[in-house]
């Protein structure tokens, strides 16, 4: 029995490996389905059951996703919670420390109240106190105070007594003294005048326009071209107007006519015979015609005579030319002047006058603005100053000077020649 035991072995071996095989051959049948024609292609019961597992997948799949979509919205809706009750858990220990420190001050305010109270006591004592102290001592100030008001009461009514008599005594020794001021008033107002006239300087006339600046070396009337002796050396400039004159026997002054450069070289110049016609107003009431065009009124009054009173040249002018005189012709050795410009010298030149000027007009000018005569004053190279000083060559008046402007009376003062606005006319029309 015991040599047989291996063979048993391997028999059971062998029938329990062809049951496993039948029984897994069968289940493959089950799974593979049957196959008639052999050609080891996949059942279509496999695929069917396949396919379910796969659908039952899917469907498992979707409700995870659903169920993790409503696990993550309880999520928030649980953080909400939590955040909630974070915040109520502040609050209460907030709501906690407030009603500790409520508590504190309920306690401190109990505490206050009564020392309040046991201060209120003493403090209605020390003012009853104070107040009878005040009482007594308002009493006492009272009585020296009333003693002090009738000690100033008397004083008051007899300073008023002793002012009364120094004031009547002021009064008495102001009229003397103002009758005494009168007289010495008067006595000084006459030493005044006696002063003045004394030492009033008389205005000094600018002599100027009778002095020579250069002379005729060349005279041609017909042409109209005369020529000077002195040129761009000297500071002369084309477009330059000069005085051409005759000194008579009597040093008398003879004008013969105006002449303008018009060309001007180093030590000569040509010059042109100024001629225009010029519009002389007339007095309506009497013969009298006005010697330049920028005269507004007659020396006539009214009545045709004589006055001081101003008389508008009203009626129609009567038209001249400015020229050579034809029967005293300009010829060589005559001489000419510029009130303006000296050879080599700078004049400084002090305008007189209100330079007010109100629409475009000045009011103190005779015919032409302090603007125009400052801007011909310059084209001559002369230098026009703002205020007078001792570096002042020459004043030029205006109307009204004295009255209008202190600076004349300082010129007229320091002894500085004036020159008045109608003796520079035939020079400032050159606009």
């Amino acid at each position: 029995m015991q040599d047989n035991g291996p063979l048993i072995a391997l028999i059971f071996f062998i029938i329990f490996t062809a049951v496993c095989g039948l029984f897994a051959y069968q289940r493959y049948q089950e799974l593979m389905g049957d196959d008639p024609e052999g050609v080891g292609g996949r059942s279509t019961k496999l695929d069917a059951e396949i396919k379910e597992k796969k659908d039952d997948l899917a469907t498992v799949g979707d409700e995870t996703r659903g169920w993790q979509f409503k696990i993550e919205e309880k999520r928030a809706a649980i953080q909400v919670q939590v955040d909630r009750l974070n915040r109520f858990d502040r609050l209460y220990k907030d709501f906690e420390s407030a009603h500790k420190g409520r508590t504190l001050i309920v306690d401190a305010g109990k505490r206050f109240r009564g020392a309040a109270t046991d201060l209120g006591g003493r403090v209605a004592e020390k003012k009853d106190e104070t107040r009878t102290t005040i009482r007594k001592d308002e009493s006492d100030l009272r009585e020296r105070t009333d003693s002090q008001v009738r000690e100033l009461d008397q004083s008051r009514e007899n300073a008023v007594s002793r002012a009364i008599e120094e004031k009547k005594k002021h009064e008495t020794r102001q009229k003397t003294f103002r009758v005494q001021k009168n007289y010495e008033d008067s006595t000084v107002d006459e030493y005044r005048r006696q002063l003045d006239a004394l030492t009033q300087r008389e205005v000094e006339r600018a002599h100027v326009a009778d002095e020579t600046d250069g002379k005729v070396i060349l005279s041609d009337p017909v042409h109209n071209t005369v020529v000077i002796n002195i040129g761009t050396v000297q500071g002369v400039k084309n477009g330059f107007r000069f005085e051409c004159f005759a000194m008579r026997p009597g040093n008398r002054k003879v004008h013969k006519a105006f002449l303008e450069v018009r060309k001007a070289s180093a030590s000569l110049s040509e010059c042109m015979i100024v001629t225009t016609t010029l519009q002389l107003p007339r007095d309506p009431l009497s013969d009298y015609v006005a010697p330049e065009p920028e005269y507004r009124y007659s020396p006539y009054h009214e009545s045709g005579k004589k006055g001081s009173t101003l008389q508008p040249l009203s009626a129609s002018v009567k038209e001249t030319t400015l020229g050579m005189n034809k029967l005293d012709p300009i010829v060589e050795g005559d001489l000419v002047q510029n009130p303006f410009f000296a050879p080599n010298k700078t004049f400084t030149f002090y305008i007189a006058g209100s330079k007010a000027i109100a629409q475009g007009v000045q009011k103190s000018a005779i015919a032409y603005s302090w603007v125009q005569i400052k801007s011909i004053s310059e084209f001559y190279g002369a230098k026009v100053v703002d205020v007078v000083d001792l570096g002042v060559n020459y004043i030029i008046a205006q109307k009204n000077a004295r009255e209008d402007d202190p600076e004349f009376t300082k010129a007229v003062t320091l002894g500085i020649p004036v020159i008045y606005e109608w003796e520079l006319f035939r020079f400032l029309d050159q606009r």
